[in-house]
């Protein structure tokens, strides 16, 4: 049993003994002061353990990826093939980076001062093995990963990449691995229990988890079949290289809404959204956060326009995850209104001066020059 907090194994037995995790693991009727959460190392010959974390006043939503970053942070420098070569990490780091830009960068984007800020980055990557959403009640399960494995050489985790695998996302998990529950409707926040026992086939959210992956799965198909019925009767000039795909990973399917527009310099990115010109700040909901890789925005008064949904930006599970970090608490929106158009406009405080090469991981809507 271990905590992140400064707090005696007496005092924690007592808040444990007290049913302060709650009766179930997935119980969201109470206010935890502590969870559950398990480690998986990629070192085979060390076993799984189950867990504990003491909550840190006003830091519920913090606390775990806080500890996770240090645990990456040493464990990449002591596991890690590349650990002692910088300059490969380097390399490799630069590679992905290009990579995911696909195109949308030359080499020359990446300055040495992006590239010192990069390596000096440590995240805890979350791979959504549960995506929560209202079928699941808003609880989510998140496997989280280091997230410059690759550029550290850290070895292949094959429990963890099989769990991934077994939840219907498929992957390579390298290096070491933490999974834990959480509510998060929008609204709460709030961490939940995951235990040992739950990482078999067998566990409820499993069995969830891989029933929805199937349903993604036959939504993907019947549009694909659609597509392609069309394009056989000549109502749709398609390229077959063109046609969608079934992703690995559900974090790469496609978000609710994409018409918007977004803009940066070396401190801000702003989102810019236009509206009716009767929007008011009450048909408007913006939230930054969880965390600080996300964000939700819903306008009401998009319903009024054909096509359009009232969702923006979701941060559900990690399908709409931002580029990178922002910080929430300077972040800011308001109604603008010019030569008669009504906007959305939101300003995203960068943590980290780097260039966004696009809004969402996922990518969306290439970047525009606001006048």
């Amino acid at each position: 049993m271990s905590s992140a907090a400064d707090v005696s194994d007496d005092v924690l037995e007592e808040r444990l003994a007290r049913g302060l995790l709650g009766a179930a693991n997935d119980d969201t009727t109470i206010d935890r002061l502590a969870f559950r959460y398990v480690f998986i190392p990629w070192d085979e010959s060390n076993a799984m353990e189950e867990r504990v974390m003491v909550i840190p006043r006003e830091r519920e939503m913090e606390c775990l990826l806080d500890y996770l970053r240090d645990h990456f942070r040493v464990s990449g420098a002591r596991d890690g093939a590349n650990a002692s070569d910088g300059a490969k990490q380097r390399e490799i780091l630069k590679k992905q980076l290009q990579e995911s830009a696909a195109g949308r960068a030359s080499e020359g984007s990446f300055t040495d001062e992006m590239m010192d800020a990069a390596m000096s980055m440590q995240m805890a990557q979350p791979v959504p093995l549960l995506a929560g959403s209202k079928k699941t009640g808003y609880v989510h399960v998140n496997m989280y990963v280091d997230d410059r494995g690759i550029s550290k050489g850290l070895p292949l985790n094959r429990r963890a990449s099989a769990l991934s695998a077994e939840a219907g996302s498929p992957q390579q998990v390298l290096g070491d691995a933490f999974i834990a529950r959480i509510f998060d409707d929008d609204d709460r926040f709030k961490r939940l229990d995951f235990t040992l026992d739950e990482c078999s086939s067998d566990a409820a959210w499993m069995k969830r988890a891989k029933a929805l992956s199937v349903e993604r799965a036959e939504t993907i198909g019947d549009v694909q079949r659609t597509m392609k019925e069309l394009s056989g009767r000549g109502a749709v000039d398609l390229d077959a290289s063109s046609a969608p795909t079934a992703p690995l990973d559900p974090t790469q399917l496609p978000g609710p809404h994409q018409d918007f527009e977004w803009s940066q310099d070396e401190e801000e990115v702003t989102l810019k959204v236009q509206v009716p010109a009767h929007t008011s700040k009450s048909d408007v909901t913006c939230v930054f956060g969880p965390g600080s890789n996300k964000m939700a925005v819903r306008i009401k008064t998009l319903a009024e326009i054909e096509g359009k949904s009232t969702c923006v930006v979701d941060n559900e599970g990690d399908v709409d995850a931002l580029f990178q970090d922002i910080i929430p608490d300077e972040s800011s929106w308001s109604l603008v209104t010019n030569g008669g158009q009504r906007a959305f406009e939101a300003s995203l405080v960068k943590r980290v001066p780097l260039r966004w090469l696009s809004f969402l991981r996922r990518g969306g809507p290439p970047e525009t020059k606001f006048l």
